[in-house]
């Protein structure tokens, strides 16, 4: 089976009186929460795979390329 990459993003939150990480993807509808970053991976990481077995259409868009790991993201933040 080949390998995909996905993009995911990580936020912090704050759920009551705790820190949160929250990891999402534009590339496929999965997200996860975690106390700690590597949490909040690793439980999207399950996520993404159980995704793609329930969904393997989806995979076709997603296999892996020869382009770099780490890409640039855009975040920018506005005032009104």
């Amino acid at each position: 089976m080949e390998k995909i990459g996905l993009n995911i993003v990580i936020e912090k939150g704050k759920v009551k009186d705790s820190t949160m990480f929250i990891a999402t993807s534009p590339d496929i509808n999965v997200f996860a929460e975690g106390k700690t970053i590597d949490e909040a991976v690793n439980k999207f990481t399950e996520g993404a795979r159980f995704h793609l077995e329930s969904f393997p259409e989806e995979r076709c868009s997603l296999i892996e390329s020869d382009e770099e790991k780490f890409e640039m993201p855009m975040l920018t933040k506005i005032f009104l």
